[in-house]
């Protein structure tokens, strides 16, 4: 059996400074998600627009600690106990496949859905997830993401990168194994 080429179509990242959510979500979305999956809608989003593509066929995911501040959260109200009961947005949101689940949601996906948490090797591990599904001729389009809170002794930033892998070559940035180590450096 041949494997069929996988192109990037797109990549869509963020830094330190957040765009306006004020944009994509309304105030009572915004105000029941974290800054991890409000970044994280929003690349998959832009990723998908610059790539021309509405839906894809496969949303697969890695993050190596998942929403650590929402367990945090959640696991700091139980362990104070009393009358405060713990958020039931922060419990929800602490599971590692929450990121492609909401990201799946929001596009109305149906199709193939995994997250990857292998603490370092996640988004690589959802990188070759869907470059093998589209090498095979499973499906036709991915879009991948990497989403983490990186946790600094004065804050933490968020790591929040999209992108969108194909079968064809029209439209491409280029093909998947000459652009991967570039795309495992961001």
């Amino acid at each position: 059996m041949s494997l069929r080429p996988v192109y990037i179509r797109a990549i869509a990242s963020l830094g330190a400074e957040d765009p306006d959510f004020r944009q994509l979500f309304s105030p009572l979305e915004a105000r029941r998600m974290g800054r991890l999956l409000k970044r994280a809608v929003w690349t998959s989003r832009k990723a998908l627009e610059s790539a021309g593509l509405a839906m894809p066929d496969a949303i697969v995911t890695g993050t190596d600690f998942g929403s650590m501040i929402q367990s945090e959260a959640f696991l700091g109200a139980l362990k104070q106990g009393g009358d405060a009961t713990p958020r039931p947005t922060n419990f929800m949101q602490s599971t590692h496949n929450t990121i492609g689940s909401l990201i799946a949601i929001q596009l109305g996906c149906h199709g193939y859905n995994a997250t990857y948490s292998h603490k370092g090797n996640s988004f690589r591990s959802a990188l070759q997830d869907a470059w093998m599904q589209i090498s095979l001729g499973d499906i036709d389009t991915a879009l991948v993401g990497w989403f983490d809170e990186a946790f600094a002794p004065v804050g933490s930033t968020d790591k929040a990168v999209s992108v969108v892998l194909t079968a064809s070559p029209e439209g491409a940035m280029g093909r998947y194994e000459d652009l991967l180590g570039t795309l495992l450096e961001s």
